[in-house]
C-alpha cells in the first residue's frame, strides 16, 4: 500500500471517527446518564492512534531521516557534541574521544 494511500485510509478513518463520536455522543446525550458513550469512543480512540502511528511509521524513509536530523542540527544552539558524536559514529567502533 502506498503512502498516499496510507494517508488517504487515515483521513476516511479521522472523518468516520468525528461523525461517529458525534453520533454517539447525541445518543448518549438524548438518553441521558450515565455516560456510556464514554467507553466505545476511547476504545475507538486507541485504534485511531494506532492507526495514526501506523501510517506515520510507514512514510519515514533514509531521506526524511537525513533531512529531520540536518533541520535540527541547524537549529541547535550548541552543535558540537552532535559534531563529536557524528565523528565518532563515522570513525569506527569502539574509537571514542576521551578528555
Amino acid at each position: 500500500m502506498g503512502a498516499t494511500t496510507r494517508a488517504r485510509a487515515f483521513r476516511v478513518h479521522a472523518w468516520v471517527f468525528a461523525a461517529g463520536a458525534s453520533a454517539l455522543s447525541a445518543a448518549n446525550w438524548f438518553t441521558g446518564p450515565p455516560w456510556w458513550s464514554f467507553w466505545p469512543l476511547a476504545a475507538w480512540g486507541v485504534a485511531l492512534g494506532v492507526h495514526y502511528m501506523v501510517q506515520k511509521a510507514g512514510t519515514v524513509s533514509e531521506a526524511w531521516v537525513e533531512e529531520r536530523t540536518a533541520e535540527l542540527h541547524s537549529k541547535s544552539y550548541d552543535a558540537s557534541h552532535i559534531d563529536r558524536i557524528a565523528a565518532d559514529h563515522d570513525g569506527g567502533a569502539g574509537q571514542r574521544e576521551q578528555k
